[in-house]
C-alpha cells in the first residue's frame, strides 16, 4: 500500500530555463489580454455609475421643487381654512396677523376685481386670461418663473382661489424663489458644476440655471449647439418618458450626461447636465491604479516563483534523500498493513468498494486478495445499506468511528466483527482505513447475558411479591413493580437512595422503628426475616403491613455484593386472620362472645387468682314462637336487642357470651352477688319491644356466685341456669297469656277486623252448638276457635290484609299461610294446644276444595264446619275494604247456593234457621 505519493520531475538546466521563459511569456500575454478586457468592462460600469448618480441627483432636485410647491400650497390652503372660521375679522387683518406668526411662506390677498391692476397683473396679462379662467374654476395656479428687478431674483407664484357660494371672490398667493429650490450649481462627491433646466414636454424653456434669461425652445438650442438629431431625439425621449431617465451625447470629443424627471406641475420637467471633465474621478485614473497594483503583485509573485524554482533546481540532492526516506516509510507501512494479525481493509468512500486487504483479512474471509479487492463492501457487511451509509458519513465527520456489524464469510457463515474506521485523505482521494476484530463469541455471550437479564427483569416484575435490591452499602439498586406500588416510590426516584429513606419500617403495635433487615444481612451475612408486626410507611404516609425476608447477594468467591429483600403486603391477610379469629370467638349474629370463647376463658379466669366471679344466666322467652309468627329476621332482631341490652348495663370488663339458641351468660369478674342482682333488675325494668310487633322483650334470668377456685365458675353457671329455669316456669303462664293478648291486639291493628267480629262469631257458634247439643268442652273449644281462628294473620303483610282490590296469585299464596302460622302459635301455647288442629283446618271446604289439606265432608272437624258458615255470613253482612256489606237476604241466598259445596248442609240449614228466627 502507498499512502504517501510524491511526484518528482527530472529537468535539465537548459530545458528548465526554456520552459520557464515560455511560461513567463504566456503569463504576460494573458495579463495584457485580461487588462484590455477589464478596461472595456470598467468603462461600461463607469458610465452606468455616472448616469445612476445623475439620476439620483435629478430626482432629488425634482422632488425638492415639488415638495416646495406642495408646502406653499398646503400653507395657503391651511390659511384659507382658518380664514373661513375667523369671525368678525377682515381678510387683510387676518392675513397680516398670520404672516407675523408664520413668516415661512408670506401670503398675500387680492380680490378678483383688483387682480388685473395689482401685483399679479403682469402675470395674468401675459397668459391671455388662461390662468384667470383656472382661478374662476376654483383651480390652484402655479405661475411661470418671473424676474424681479427690485429684488433681482427669479421667482414663481402659487395662487389659490377663495370661493364663496360657488363664486371665486379673491385669491391667496405666495412667492417661491428659484434660488431656494434650484441652485445654479450643484456639487457632489461624484461630479461638480451640474447645470439644470426646467422645460415643458414640447421643449419650451421655463428656466435655465446657467443662462436664466434665455428663453425659447430647448431642442432648437441644442440644434444650434451642433448636436446630432439622434442625440436630440434621445433627450426628447427621456423627457417624454414621463419618469426618471438618462442618456449621453458626444460633442467636441467630450461626453455629456443628461438626466430628466417630471416635476409634477404644469407638465414641467427638470433636466440635469454634466460634462465628463466635471466628473471628479476618471475611468482612466481607476484603470491606471488597477494596472499599477497588478504589476506590483505580478512582480512579487514572479520573484517568489523564481526563488522557489531556484530552491527546487539546486536542492535535488535533499529531495532524493527525502524520496528515499519516504519510500522506506511507505515500505514499512505496507509491511505493517500486510503482516499484521488484525484484519485490515481499505475502502473507497465514493464507490464503497474494497481497495486493499491484508493477508489476515484474506485468510479470515476465505479467499485471495484478488477475490476481495474491487468487491463492494455490501457483499460482506450485512448491515442495511442506509445504516452502513450513515456509518460512513459519521466516519467522515469524526475522522474515527466504531461499528459492530455482522459479516458474511466466503462459505456463507455469518460472524460478528467490531470495526474501527478512520478516514485517510491524501489530497487526491478519501479512503476508509478499517481494523476489524472477531467478536462472535463475545456477542453470543452478550446476547445470552441480555436474555438472562431480561428474564430476570421480567421475573422480578411479574412476581407477586415486592423485590428490592441494594449494594453492599445499603443503597437501593432496583425495585420491581410491586415494590414501587407498595412504597409509592418509582425506580427512578429510589435507585441510588439509602434503603432507610425509601423503606421506613416500624412496629405496628408499639410505633417504634423496626430493625433494618438490610443492615442485619450485611452484618450477619445470613438470611434475615422481618420482625413480626412490621409495617411500612410509604411515600404518601400510609401504613402497609408487610412480611418476608432479606438475603445476601454473593459472588462466586462468597463476596457480599448486596442484599435482596422479598416482601409482600399482608394487610388483607392479617385482616382476614383477625376476622377469622374474631368469628371463632364471637357470635356471628349478636357480636358477643361465643361458647368456644367461654370454654377457653373459664380456665384462664380460674387460674388468674380472682377472688370472686358473679354469673348471670339469661333465656329469651318466646324466641321460637317469634320465629314462627314474625319470621327468623324478627327472631334475630330479638337476640340482637337482648345482646345490646346486656351491653348497655354491663361494664367493659364483664364477659357477655351467647351460649347458643336463646341462652346468654354474663361473667362479671370481681363483682359480688348484690351487684349482679342489681344488673338483673335493671335489665328487667328496661322496656324493649320486638321490632315489627307490639310484643315486649321477655327474659328469664338467674344468677350465682363463684369464689374463683378451679371448677367454681362452671358450677356457678349451672346454679345460675337452675335459678333461671325456675323463673321461667314461674313466669311462663303469664308470658303466654300476655303473648296471646298482644297477638290479638296486633291482629286487630294490622287487619280491618275488630274485636266485635270475634264476639259475633262466638255468639252464632254458641247458638249452633246448642242446637247440636255439644258438650261443654266442645262449646269451649268452639268459642276459643271463634276468638283465635285468624291469629295466624299477625304473620301476614299488613298491605295484603288491607288491600282494597283483588289479591294476586302470589298474595293469595301468602294469605293461605295464616292457618299454618296460627297452628304453630297454638302448639307453642299449652293452653291453646287443644285447638291447634282446629285453627289449621278452619279453611277446609265440604267439597274438598279448601286448604291447607283439602279435607272434605265429615273428615273436617265439626267446629271448623260450624265456623266456616258463621264466618262467611258475618263477612258477607259487614263492610270490608274490598266490598260493601250484603243484606241478610242476599247472604242467606249465597249460603244456600254453597250448601254441599263450601258448607256442611246440616250446619248451613241450622244457620239459616237461626238467622231467620233472629230477624223475626
Amino acid at each position: 500500500m502507498k499512502i504517501i505519493k510524491n511526484k518528482f520531475v527530472s529537468f535539465t538546466n537548459m530545458r528548465s530555463v526554456l520552459i520557464l521563459l515560455l511560461c513567463v511569456l504566456l503569463f504576460i500575454t494573458s495579463i495584457v489580454l485580461l487588462f484590455s478586457r477589464e478596461r472595456a468592462k470598467l468603462n461600461a460600469e463607469y458610465e452606468g455609475m455616472i448616469s445612476t448618480a445623475l439620476n439620483i441627483h435629478t430626482e432629488s432636485d425634482g422632488e425638492a421643487i415639488k415638495n416646495s410647491i406642495d408646502g406653499a400650497k398646503r400653507s395657503i390652503q391651511t390659511t384659507e381654512t382658518m380664514l373661513r372660521h375667523a369671525e368678525n375679522e377682515s381678510v387683510e387683518s387676518f392675513i397680516k396677523r398670520r404672516n407675523e406668526t408664520n413668516p415661512t411662506y408670506k401670503i398675500d390677498y387680492t380680490t378678483m376685481e383688483d387682480i388685473r391692476t395689482g401685483e399679479l397683473s403682469s402675470f395674468i396679462r401675459s397668459r391671455e386670461q388662461e390662468e384667470l379662467q383656472q382661478l374662476f374654476r376654483g383651480e390652484t395656479v402655479i405661475s411661470k418663473i418671473c424676474y424681479s428687478e427690485e429684488e433681482q431674483e427669479y421667482f414663481l407664484y402659487v395662487i389659490v382661489p377663495l370661493i364663496e357660494n360657488g363664486v371665486t371672490t379673491g385669491v391667496l398667493y405666495t412667492v417661491i424663489y428659484v434660488d431656494d429650490i434650484l441652485p445654479d450649481q450643484h456639487d457632489s462627491a461624484v461630479y461638480q458644476d451640474v447645470k439644470s433646466s426646467i422645460v415643458e414636454s414640447n421643449g419650451t424653456l421655463i428656466f435655465n440655471s446657467f443662462v436664466p434669461e434665455e428663453k425659447g425652445n430647448l431642442f432648437n438650442a441644442l440644434s444650434d449647439f451642433n448636436l446630432e438629431k439622434e442625440d436630440i431625439r434621445k433627450i426628447a425621449g427621456i423627457i417624454r418618458s414621463n419618469e426618471i431617465n438618462s442618456t449621453t451625447f458626444e460633442r467636441a470629443n467630450q461626453t455629456y450626461y443628461v438626466s430628466a424627471v417630471p416635476v409634477g406641475y404644469n407638465q414641467w420637467f427638470l433636466l440635469s447636465f454634466v460634462r465628463e471633465p466635471d466628473v471628479l474621478f476618471r475611468s482612466t485614473n481607476i484603470f491606471r491604479d488597477v494596472v499599477r497594483v497588478s504589476i506590483i503583485t505580478i512582480f512579487l509573485t514572479s520573484l517568489l516563483a523564481f526563488v522557489l524554482f531556484y530552491q527546487f533546481l539546486f536542492n535535488k540532492k535533499e529531495l532524493r534523500a527525502e524520496k528515499s526516506r519516504n519510500q522506506n516509510l511507505t515500505d514499512r507501512l505496507q509491511a505493517m498493513f500486510d503482516q499484521h494479525s488484525a484484519l485490515k481493509v481499505l475502502i473507497d468512500m465514493k464507490t464503497n468498494t474494497i481497495v486493499d486487504v491484508n493477508n489476515a483479512a484474506c485468510s479470515y474471509y476465505g479467499g485471495t486478495k484478488e477475490d476481495l479487492v474491487g468487491k463492494s463492501i455490501h457483499e460482506f457487511n450485512q448491515l442495511p445499506e442506509k445504516y452502513l451509509k450513515k456509518g460512513f458519513n459519521e466516519t467522515d465527520k469524526s475522522k474515527i468511528s466504531f461499528l459492530a456489524a455482522p459479516h458474511k464469510m466466503k462459505n456463507g457463515e455469518i460472524k460478528i466483527l467490531d470495526v474501527y474506521a478512520s478516514v485517510i485523505d491524501d489530497g487526491e482521494e478519501k479512503l476508509i482505513y478499517s481494523i476489524l476484530f472477531d467478536t462472535t463469541d463475545r456477542e453470543r455471550f452478550r446476547n445470552e447475558l441480555l436474555r438472562e437479564k431480561e428474564l430476570l427483569r421480567t421475573t422480578l416484575r411479574s412476581i407477586g411479591d415486592g423485590v428490592v435490591t441494594t449494594d453492599n452499602q445499603g443503597m437501593i439498586t432496583s425495585l420491581n413493580n410491586v415494590a414501587e406500588k407498595l412504597t409509592g416510590w418509582t425506580s427512578k426516584e429510589a435507585i441510588g437512595q439509602p434503603f432507610t429513606k425509601i423503606f421506613v419500617l416500624e412496629n405496628e403495635e408499639t410505633g417504634l422503628p423496626a430493625r433494618n433487615p438490610i443492615q442485619q444481612v450485611l452484618e450477619t451475612e445470613t438470611v434475615v426475616g422481618l420482625d413480626a408486626h412490621t409495617q411500612l410507611i410509604n411515600k404518601k404516609g400510609e401504613t402497609v403491613s408487610i412480611a418476608d425476608s432479606a438475603a445476601p447477594i454473593q459472588s462466586n468467591l462468597s463476596e457480599i455484593l448486596g442484599v435482596v429483600m422479598v416482601f409482600r403486603d399482608v394487610s388483607e391477610e392479617k385482616a382476614r386472620n383477625q376476622k377469622i379469629e374474631f368469628l371463632s370467638y364471637h357470635d356471628a349474629l349478636t357480636g358477643v362472645f361465643n361458647r368456644r370463647y367461654l370454654d377457653e376463658k373459664i380456665p384462664k379466669l380460674e387460674r388468674s387468682g380472682l377472688e370472686a366471679v358473679s354469673v348471670i344466666m339469661i333465656d329469651v322467652n318466646g324466641l321460637k314462637i317469634t320465629n314462627d309468627v314474625f319470621g327468623h329476621k324478627a327472631g334475630d332482631d330479638l337476640l340482637k336487642n337482648t345482646a345490646q341490652l346486656m351491653q348497655l348495663y354491663c361494664s367493659e370488663k364483664d364477659i357477655i357470651v351467647r351460649m347458643g339458641g336463646d341462652e346468654f351468660v354474663i361473667l362479671m369478674p370481681n363483682k359480688n352477688l348484690e351487684e349482679a342482682e342489681q344488673i338483673i333488675q335493671e335489665i328487667k325494668d328496661a322496656q324493649v319491644t320486638i321490632e315489627g310487633s307490639n310484643l315486649p322483650l321477655s327474659l328469664s334470668l338467674g344468677c350465682a356466685y363463684a369464689h374463683g377456685e378451679k371448677g367454681s365458675i362452671s358450677a356457678a353457671i349451672q346454679q345460675a341456669e337452675k335459678y333461671m329455669y325456675q323463673q321461667k316456669l314461674l313466669n311462663g303462664k303469664s308470658f303466654r297469656n300476655s303473648f296471646i293478648s298482644t297477638l290479638l291486639a296486633t291482629l286487630y291493628e294490622k287487619s280491618n277486623e275488630a274485636e266485635e267480629h270475634s264476639k259475633r262469631l262466638e255468639h252464632f257458634c254458641h247458638l249452633i252448638g246448642k242446637k247440636l247439643r255439644l258438650s261443654s268442652k266442645e262449646m269451649d273449644e268452639l268459642a276459643l276457635l271463634a276468638l283465635l281462628h285468624d291469629i295466624g294473620k299477625v304473620g301476614i303483610d299488613p298491605n295484603i290484609l288491607k288491600k282494597p282490590g283483588a289479591l294476586t296469585a302470589e298474595e293469595w299464596d301468602e294469605m293461605r299461610r295464616h292457618p299454618e302460622i296460627g297452628y304453630r302459635i297454638a302448639r307453642e301455647t299449652p293452653e291453646l294446644a287443644g285447638i291447634a288442629d282446629l285453627i289449621l283446618l278452619h279453611h277446609e271446604r265440604w267439597d274438598g276444595k279448601g286448604y291447607p289439606h283439602g279435607l272434605s265432608g265429615e273428615n273436617i272437624p265439626l267446629a271448623c264446619r260450624i265456623l266456616a258458615v258463621v264466618d262467611s255470613f258475618d263477612a258477607m253482612t259487614n263492610d270490608r275494604v274490598y266490598r260493601k256489606a250484603m243484606t241478610v237476604e242476599e247472604a242467606i241466598e249465597e249460603i244456600e247456593r254453597n250448601i254441599g259445596k263450601q258448607f256442611d248442609p246440616q250446619i248451613a240449614r241450622l244457620m239459616i234457621d237461626i238467622i231467620t228466627l233472629s230477624d223475626e
